[in-house]
C-alpha cells in the first residue's frame, strides 16, 4: 500500500503547489534526506566552511600587511600567494561540497521516486559516486557558458543560466552525459523559459531573504566592533577585525545554513524539471511506474 505522505514528483505544478508541495517534502523526508546527504558530504563541507574561516583569517592579515606597505613602501613582507592560494582552497573546496550535496539530493529523489517514498541508500550513494565527475564536468562547462554570457550584456548570461540549470536533472534522471545534458537542455525547456524563470526568480528571494538573515548575526556584531574601533582605537585595527573568532565562528554558522538552504533550491528544480516533463508528455507518470526516466 502506498504511504500516505508520499509525494508524487510526477505531475504538473503551478509555483505555489511547488513551494507547498517542497515544504511537504522536506517536513516529512527532512531527517533521512538531510541524514543521507550529511553522511555522504559531511566531510567536504566541514572542509569547505574551514577553508572560508581561513580565507578571512588570511584576508585580514593580508590586507594590513597592504596596509603597511601603502606606508613604508616596502614588498618585503608582501606576499600575494597569502592569499591567492587559500582563495583557491576556498573555491575548490566548495565546488566538491556543492556537487556532492546536489548529486546525493538528486540521487536520494531518484531512490525515493522509484522506490515509491523508500529511499535505499546504497542505490543514493552509488549514484552519487557514479554521477560525481560527471557533475563537476557540467559544472565547469555551464560556468564558462554562464559567464561568457554574461560579457555581453549580462541577458544571455542569465538566459544560459536559466535553461541549464536543469542540466543536472538530465544527468542523474536520464543519466546524460555532460555533452548531451547541455544540448538537451535547450530542447527540454523550450517553451518553458519563462515559467521556469519566473519559479527559480521567486524561490532565489525567498531563499536569499533567509539567507540575509542567517548571515545577520556575523554584520551584526562585525558593526558593532568596527564601531568600537572607530571611536576608541587605531583605526588600522580594523581589517584585523575579519580575523576576530567570535565574528568568523558567526560567519561559519551562516554558510552552515546557507549549505542547507540551497537544498531547498535543489529539490524545487527537481519540481520544475518533473513539472516540464509532464506538460511535454503528460502519460509519463501513468506508464513509467518503475524507474525513473
Amino acid at each position: 500500500m502506498e504511504d500516505q505522505n508520499f509525494i508524487n514528483f510526477k505531475k504538473t505544478r503551478d509555483l505555489g503547489a511547488m513551494i507547498s508541495d517542497t515544504i511537504k517534502f522536506l517536513s516529512v523526508e527532512w531527517k533521512p534526506f538531510l541524514g543521507t546527504i550529511i553522511k555522504i558530504s559531511i566531510v567536504p563541507v566541514i572542509i569547505a566552511i574551514c577553508a572560508v574561516i581561513y580565507f578571512f583569517m588570511t584576508f585580514s592579515d593580508f590586507f594590513v600587511r597592504l596596509a603597511d606597505f601603502e606606508e613604508n613602501g616596502s614588498f618585503n613582507d608582501l606576499n600575494f600567494s597569502q592569499i591567492f592560494l587559500p582563495l583557491l582552497i576556498f573555491i575548490c573546496s566548495y565546488i566538491v561540497a556543492y556537487a556532492l550535496m546536489t548529486v546525493s539530493s538528486l540521487a536520494y529523489i531518484k531512490s525515493y521516486i522509484s522506490n515509491k517514498g523508500v529511499v535505499n541508500y546504497d542505490e543514493v550513494q552509488k549514484t552519487t559516486q557514479d554521477k560525481f565527475w560527471t557533475y563537476i564536468g557540467l559544472f565547469i562547462l555551464v560556468a564558462i557558458i554562464v559567464g561568457f554570457g554574461m560579457i555581453f550584456c549580462i541577458l544571455p548570461g542569465v538566459y544560459f543560466a536559466v535553461v541549464l540549470s536543469l542540466s543536472i536533472c538530465l544527468v542523474v534522471f536520464k543519466n546524460n552525459g555532460v555533452l548531451d545534458a547541455v544540448s538537451d537542455s535547450f530542447s527540454f525547456i523550450k517553451g518553458h523559459w519563462w515559467e521556469t524563470f519566473g519559479i527559480l526568480l521567486v524561490i532565489q528571494i525567498l531563499i536569499g531573504i533567509l539567507g540575509f538573515f542567517a548571515g545577520l548575526p556575523a554584520s551584526i556584531y562585525q558593526g558593532a566592533d568596527m564601531t568600537t574601533i572607530l571611536e576608541g582605537q587605531d583605526p588600522s585595527e580594523l581589517l584585523n577585525s575579519f580575523g576576530d573568532p567570535i565574528y568568523l565562528t558567526l560567519v561559519g554558522i551562516s554558510y552552515l545554513i546557507n549549505f542547507i538552504l540551497y537544498l531547498v533550491s535543489t529539490v524545487v528544480i527537481v519540481f520544475i524539471y518533473y513539472d516540464i516533463k509532464e506538460q511535454k508528455n503528460p502519460t509519463s507518470g501513468m506508464i513509467n511506474e518503475i524507474g525513473v526516466y
